[in-house]
């Protein structure tokens, strides 16, 4: 078939028209490469003789990949003379010592405030540093802080020595129950942080925030029948009936509860006593009473101890159990009623007679 003669013509003009597109793209990469080595030249021949120097002798980028691979280049990797020895011989620092610091804690009701105590023991070899004892947390809704500042710092603490700052509350309310932490941040020798918490100290008091009541005991009986009670059994081994008897009301006066009754009786070698008190809250005058009752073989060692405790406010009257109970099980002197040490009980226990690390009179079974 003989294709038609404008077509041939058509696509002869095209493909000149390519060729000339083809050329004149040529042109033009190769006069911009001309242009652009000019430029280099130029800029080359306007530098220091002393640059131009140093230059003439630096490869180009496109010959030192072609003389240097990477697997050539690897041969070329050395370590420097001296170091590889030193980091070989370079031990890295032994873990740091334990620093024996400590932080203890302790607290009492002092007239009408709480005082809390922290003690910061160094017990290392070395002084530390940037010591602070601050307050973490304690029950804000019965206890106020005595100070605007719930921190105290010192510059140092040296070995074997310590430090031991107090923080004072003002109890709000007439039972406080809680807990008191407080932290301890310093710095060792070598300058590292440490941070330490005490243990946590409880708080449970109502008879150190009450007042002496006085009343009759017939208004006592009757006062008794409008108010909320609790009671708690607490059995004691180690001491006789008429020795609790003696020990509770000195307990009661302690605790701040005006003596309404006392009364004893003895009925075939059974001891039994029964001993009134009465108080109010400091704050809020609200009215606290309590009454004991014990029984026991007559001076034979173990009794039973009824605490009774009835009160306007609810919540005072568990607090109020538990702070007695703890009372009546305790070691007391019986001279000046102040709590005995453990090595001295366990000296009573054993039949030895003691002094009373407070009065110094003499206690014997």
């Amino acid at each position: 078939m003989i294709e038609n003669p404008f077509d041939l013509v058509i696509n002869s003009v095209n493909y000149l028209l390519l060729i000339i597109i083809i050329i004149c793209a040529c042109a033009a990469v190769s006069k911009s490469e001309e242009s652009q080595k000019k430029e280099r030249d130029t800029k080359f021949e306007s530098l220091p003789p002393y640059i131009r120097k140093e230059l003439s002798r630096t490869a180009t980028i496109k010959e030192q990949r072609d003389s240097y691979s990477s697997t050539g280049m690897s041969g070329y990797i050395r370590p420097i003379p001296g170091v590889a020895g030193s980091l070989t011989a370079v031990k890295q620092p032994s873990a740091k010592p334990d620093q024996k610091v400590k932080a203890l804690r302790g607290g009492e009701f002092i007239g009408n405030r709480m005082r809390f105590k922290v003690k910061v023991l160094n017990e290392s070899q070395f002084t530390i540093t940037d010591v602070k004892v601050f307050l973490i947390s304690y029950p804000r809704a019965a206890l106020r802080l005595d100070s605007e500042d719930d921190d105290v710092q010192f510059p140092k603490i040296e070995p074997s020595g310590y430090r031991s700052p107090s923080f004072d509350f003002l109890p709000t309310q007439d039972c406080v129950r809680g807990e008191i932490v407080a932290g301890v941040s310093y710095l060792d020798e070598r300058g590292q942080p440490h941070l330490l918490n005490t243990k946590p100290f409880i708080i449970r008091s109502v008879c150190d925030l009450l007042l002496p009541d006085q009343i009759s005991p017939s208004d006592f009986e009757l006062k008794l029948k409008e108010m909320n009670c609790g009671e708690i059994v607490v059995k004691v081994t180690e001491w006789t009936p008429e020795e609790m008897h003696e020990k509770v009301l000195r307990i009661l006066e302690e605790s701040n509860f005006y003596e309404v009754d006392s009364s004893n009786s003895l009925e075939d070698n059974v001891y039994q006593a029964t001993i009134s008190g009465n108080a109010k809250g400091k704050y809020t005058g609200k009215s606290v009473a309590t009454k004991v009752l014990i029984s026991g073989i007559s001076h034979e060692r173990g009794a039973s101890c009824t605490i009774q405790v009835s009160g306007e406010d609810q919540a005072m009257i568990l607090p109020a159990i538990d702070d007695l109970r703890e009372r009546l099980s305790a070691w007391l002197c019986p001279m000046c009623g102040s709590s005995l040490t453990i090595k001295n009980v366990e000296d009573l226990r054993t039949g030895k007679i003691i002094i009373c690390p407070f009065c110094g009179v003499s206690i014997g079974r």
